[in-house]
């Protein structure tokens, strides 16, 4: 069973008719068994690597870093995974197979580069512990959150160690945080079984997010801040900031406005129901904008597109994350006409060719 097949088999049950819920299921269905039967065979130890690479446009990636034949057949096994839960997930929010020759939307091109940009190399910037380096490497000094402890394991967790305001991460995926603003309150064995939890997920092949497949899991607990902060994202094109999208949480929703680099408030709207466009809502221009644009644009240098997370708080910048896929690279705009007018500020064709070696 191949790749190519797999993918045949579900193209020849795809119907020009608006698709109901049951034949998106028994599209989903059809892949899961095509994944499965893969499963059984091609990533055998004694089967052609480069054979599926090549099918999957993978072959770029530089294996010879995994040094034995278990470390190759695992990075086949996830990557081969991989694969198919990202083309599922393109078919159930896009309703149609992804098509590479035709590459309009930010949402297509975000999805060609899941498969085109090293995620060995991107692994390295994704990891929250990690980012600190390259940070030192790219600014000359690490502007991220300071790092007060890192752990392996849960059991080395100890709680009189750490001030009482803290706030302890998973460095390998989004979301995976536990804010203390008083340790005296905490249940320590909830805090260690939601982080083993954590821990045990594949973030990678949990959201389809390539980059994160191979993050070395690690907790950390870094400085606490202030539970007041906004997000300023900036959406880097080239190596060229863009737009800048704020977060802000209130009530049971999540304001997202966005705002060009001379802080006007932009068109752009988000598709999600809980993320909305307020022009009512005035966030103030953050003081050290400039700075953040500069530092944005030199952190993005090296890829086609990253989002650069950055705070402002007590008269510095703090580095937050980059992200390569915003939204799991689905997010829509609520104006379909901005899908494609965002797509074209990237130029995949400028992906650089070192990335795969990295």
């Amino acid at each position: 069973m191949s790749i190519n097949l797999g993918e045949n088999i579900i193209k020849s049950i795809i119907v020009k008719r608006k698709n109901t819920r049951i034949v998106l299921f028994v599209k989903y269905l059809f892949l899961c068994i095509s994944m499965l039967l893969i499963n059984n065979g091609n990533w055998k130890k004694n089967s052609s690597i480069l054979d599926i690479f090549e099918y999957n446009h993978l072959s770029q990636f530089n294996i010879s870093e995994l040094k034995n034949d278990k470390d190759r057949e695992i990075f086949l096994k996830n990557t081969t995974i991989f694969y198919f839960n990202s083309r599922t997930k393109y078919l159930l929010q896009f309703n149609t197979i992804y098509n590479e020759s035709k590459l309009e939307t930010i949402q297509d091109k975000l999805s060609w580069l899941d498969i085109h940009e090293s995620p060995l190399y991107k692994s390295y910037i994704v990891d929250k512990i990690k980012l600190h380096e390259y940070s030192k490497k790219v600014l000359g000094k690490d502007i991220c959150v300071p790092i007060i402890k890192i752990y392996n394991d849960t059991d080395e967790i100890n709680l009189n160690e750490l001030p009482d305001k803290f706030v302890m991460k998973c460095n390998h995926g989004s979301g995976m945080n536990i804010i203390c603003n008083n340790k005296t309150k905490l249940n320590l064995t909830k805090i260690k079984k939601k982080l083993n939890n954590w821990k045990n997920i594949n973030y990678g092949l949990f959201t389809t997010e390539f980059q994160y497949l191979y993050v070395k899991r690690q907790i950390y607990v870094e400085t606490f801040l202030s539970l007041d902060l906004i997000d300023y994202k900036i959406y880097c094109f080239n190596g060229e900031p863009e737009f800048i999208m704020t977060k802000k949480v209130l009530d049971h929703n999540i304001i997202n406005n966005y705002y060009d680099k001379n802080w006007k408030l932009t068109e752009l709207e988000t598709a999600e129901k809980d993320h909305i466009r307020d022009p009512n809502y005035i966030i103030k221009k953050p003081k050290h904008l400039n700075l953040m644009l500069k530092y944005a644009k030199l952190l993005s240098q090296e890829f086609v597109f990253v989002r650069v997370d950055l705070y402002e708080y007590r008269g510095k910048v703090y580095l937050g994350e980059l992200t390569f896929t915003p939204f799991n690279g689905f997010k829509k705009w609520k104006n379909k006409k901005d899908n494609i007018r965002v797509a074209n500020l990237l130029n995949i064709k400028k992906v650089k060719t070192f990335l795969f070696n990295k």
